[in-house]
């Protein structure tokens, strides 16, 4: 009788358990990973809204309890021990690790756990969403990040990015070698949305991001002040922000960085008209004035006169929603995702395109 092959013990690290980007791309592939072929299970930073989502979807949760996003050394240790302890503890086959943070402490952790235990075959696996030398900071500390980025590195077999855009800028910044980085963008389940239904009256604007710099919410909040008599709304921080999508007559993502946001995909499958910064991976969904309009980062003026473009011409905002529609279906599937993931897990070949 010919015995089943052993599950692969699939450990995914991120270091905040927040429902953002991250998470949910955490979230999508934990819980669609075949069931005959891989065990799932999640481990993060604090107990918050990935961490609730993940234990309803009937998966192991493990907290991290000292790793956390603000940089304090004596916490990095003790999450490095506390990641080594996990390893040794569960014996996973392949460890995806999402965020930079995560990324450099389980790198280390996974490095040793090898020596400790002779596992050289260990599939580590790092997704980059947006690599952090791309903010604006002063030079030596870009020069820092590069730095410790490629260290990171390192550690791991595969490096995921997310977008062609990250990719060459890794290449370009000898981030890691070529044969290490792929790109695999980010895929979206258009059933596994239920978008509220439209209570807004008002013609609105608006935009879904957490409260953080990067997302250049004072950029729109200052170019909402030439339309006194349009009603603007930014959403940071409320669960399941992007079920409000329909509420909103103009989408604007202003950010300063993006990886490859999921909220233009869920923005286009909601069929909302986008005006977005020409940062990161954005071109590779929004292709100025036929899938949305693109204007430079930290520009009040180019969102309020595009703002003001999309308001005038309700033909072209119909027109951009549909062909943006169209374009993430055709495109964005999480399917398409999943499986070039999945390639990257067993050494195949051809999944970076």
């Amino acid at each position: 009788m010919t015995e089943k092959p052993k599950k692969k013990k699939v450990l995914y690290i991120i270091t905040k358990s927040v429902w953002a980007g991250a998470g949910k791309y955490v979230y999508d592939l934990a819980t669609s990973l075949p069931q005959a072929r891989f065990r799932s299970m999640v481990a993060a930073g604090g107990d918050g809204e990935l961490a609730q989502k993940i234990k309803q979807a009937g998966l192991p949760y493990f907290e991290i309890k000292h790793l956390q996003r603000d940089i304090r050394i004596f916490k990095e240790i003790l999450a490095y021990f506390e990641i080594l302890w996990l390893l040794l503890k569960i014996r996973p086959d392949i460890i995806h690790v999402n965020s930079s943070k995560a990324g450099g402490i389980v790198g280390t952790a996974s490095w040793d756990y090898k020596l400790l235990t002779f596992n050289f075959k260990l599939k580590t696996i790092f997704t980059a969403h947006g690599w952090a030398f791309h903010e604006s900071r002063p030079r030596w500390q870009i020069g820092m990040i590069k730095l410790f980025t490629k260290i990171t590195c390192f550690y791991y077999s595969r490096i995921i990015c997310v977008s062609e855009y990250d990719e060459q800028s890794a290449i370009k910044n000898k981030i890691a070698p070529e044969k290490k980085l792929i790109t695999i963008h980010n895929g979206i389940k258009p059933e596994g949305y239920n978008f509220y239904k439209r209570t807004e009256k008002e013609f609105t604007v608006g935009t879904i991001g957490e409260a953080v710099k990067n997302k250049g919410h004072e950029y729109l909040r200052e170019a909402g002040k030439k339309f006194p008599d349009i009603k603007f709304n930014i959403i940071s921080n409320m669960p399941e922000a992007a079920r409000y999508l329909k509420n909103f007559d103009i989408f604007v993502l202003p950010s300063l960085k993006e990886g490859l946001p999921y909220v233009l995909l869920e923005a286009g499958l909601a069929e909302i008209p986008v005006i977005a910064t020409d940062v990161g991976g954005v071109p590779e969904i929004i292709e100025n004035e036929k899938t949305g309009l693109l204007i430079n980062p930290a520009k009040p003026k180019e969102i309020a006169e595009a703002i003001e473009k999309l308001i005038k011409d309700e033909k072209l905002r119909k027109t951009l929603a549909q062909n943006l529609h169209q374009k993430i279906l055709q495109e964005f599937s999480f399917e398409k995702m999943l499986q070039r993931t999945l390639a990257a897990y067993e050494d195949k070949t051809g999944t970076g395109k």
